[in-house]
C-alpha cells in the first residue's frame, strides 16, 4: 500500500499559517510502531473515559497489559474502543493517530494456540519491560495482557508553515452553544437536591447539565432508589429534561449492557439442547430482545422465546420466527 498524504487545504499557500494533512495507513503505523505509550478511550452508557496505557504495536494489533482489577471490567462492557497516540514538538508541529477495534483478552488458556499467543504477547511486553510479568516486575498489579484489533486507522499531522488563512463561507450559521453558567448553577441545585436523600454507600450517581438537559449516570443501590433520585432531581427548579441512565446493583455485578444482554440470549441458545437452526437471528433494541428469521419446527420457535425471557437485564421478547419446513424449505402457516 502507498503511503498517501492528502493535503487538507491545497490553495493558497502562505509561509506563515500552519499546514495540516491527513496521514496514509503506513505513516501511521509507522508512528504507532515508534511509540509505547498511548490512551485507551472507551465508553458505557453516557460517560467517556481516557486510560494511558504502554504498549507494542505489531501486525495490526496493538498489545499491551492492565490490572485486572482497574477500569477492566468497564472497558470489557464495551469492547468497542479508541486509542490514540501522538507526537509533538511545538504547537503547530504535531502527529496523531487514532486506531479503532475491539478489545479482547490474553490468556494461558488451555490450548497450544493460546499459549503460543500469550508468550508472544508477553514477549512483546518485555521489549519494552525486560522485568515484566517476572517477580521483579515494578508493577506487578498490571497482570492482564490484552490487544487490540485495529480495525481502523487514520491520523492527522501539522507543520507550523505552508498552510492558508481559511474563514467560513458566507451564510454559515454556527450552533448556539449553551448556557455554561446556567448549566453549572443547575448542577448545583441538583447536587444540593440530592444530598439530602439517604443514598446508600454504594452508590455513585453523577449529574451532568448540558444546555438545560439533566444526565443522570452511575449506580443505584436498586429500583426505589433510582426513583427517588429521579424524583428529587425533576423537583429542582428549572429541570425540564431528564436522560435517565442509572444503573441498578445486581447482587454481584451491574446492570447488563445490551452487548452483555446479547451475549447472554446466545449463551441460552447454545445451552444443552443447543438450539441449531441456523436460520434464527437475535436482534437486541432498546432494551427488547427481538427474534428473527426462520425455525424448524413451531416447538423450537416456543423453545427459543422461552428461553430467550429468561435473560437477566432485557424488557421482553418480540416473537417474529416463522416456521419452514426443513424438507421443503417452505413457510409453514402459523
Amino acid at each position: 500500500m502507498t503511503n498517501t498524504t492528502v493535503v487538507l487545504n491545497p490553495s493558497v499557500i502562505r509561509e506563515d499559517v500552519p499546514l495540516f494533512t491527513q496521514l496514509g495507513r503506513k505513516a501511521c503505523e509507522a508512528i504507532l510502531s515508534r511509540n509505547s505509550v498511548g490512551r485507551i478511550a472507551f465508553s458505557l452508557h453516557d460517560r467517556v473515559s481516557i486510560v494511558p496505557i504502554h504498549y507494542v504495536y505489531d501486525g495490526g494489533w496493538i498489545y499491551g497489559r492492565t490490572a485486572a482489577a482497574g477500569k477492566l471490567g468497564e472497558i470489557l462492557r464495551n469492547r468497542r474502543i479508541a486509542f490514540e497516540v501522538d507526537e509533538h514538538s511545538q504547537l503547530f508541529e504535531w502527529r496523531s493517530v487514532v486506531a479503532r477495534g475491539p478489545l479482547y483478552l490474553i490468556g494461558l488458556g488451555s490450548g497450544a494456540a493460546d499459549r503460543r499467543l500469550y508468550a508472544k504477547a508477553a514477549s512483546l511486553i518485555r521489549k519494552l519491560l525486560p522485568a515484566a510479568l517476572t517477580e521483579a516486575d515494578p508493577v506487578p498489579f498490571r497482570d492482564q495482557l490484552f490487544r487490540i484489533r485495529a480495525v481502523e486507522i487514520s491520523g492527522r499531522a501539522s507543520v507550523p508553515t505552508g498552510g492558508e488563512n481559511q474563514t467560513l463561507a458566507s451564510g454559515w450559521i454556527v450552533p448556539e452553544a449553551g448556557d455554561p453558567e446556567a448549566d453549572g448553577v443547575l448542577a448545583g441545585r441538583i447536587d444540593s437536591a440530592l444530598a439530602h436523600l439517604p443514598l446508600s454507600p454504594r452508590s455513585q450517581i453523577r449529574v451532568d447539565a448540558l444546555d438545560g438537559v439533566i444526565a443522570l449516570t452511575g449506580i443505584a443501590e436498586d429500583g426505589p432508589e433510582r426513583a427517588a433520585v429521579e424524583t428529587a432531581v425533576l423537583g429542582v427548579p428549572g429541570v425540564r429534561a431528564v436522560v435517565q441512565q442509572l444503573e441498578t446493583v445486581f447482587p454481584s455485578r451491574q446492570q447488563p449492557t445490551p452487548t452483555e444482554i446479547a451475549r447472554e440470549a446466545l449463551r441460552q441458545l447454545n445451552e444443552s439442547p443447543r438450539v441449531t437452526d441456523s436460520g434464527i437471528r437475535i436482534v437486541e433494541e432498546h432494551g427488547w430482545l427481538r427474534v428473527e428469521g426462520y425455525a424448524n419446527s413451531r416447538k423450537t420457535r416456543d423453545d427459543v422465546v422461552r428461553r430467550l425471557r429468561g435473560v437477566k437485564g432485557s424488557r421482553g421478547v418480540i416473537d417474529k420466527l416463522r416456521i419452514v419446513s426443513p424438507e421443503t424449505t417452505q413457510v409453514v402457516g402459523d
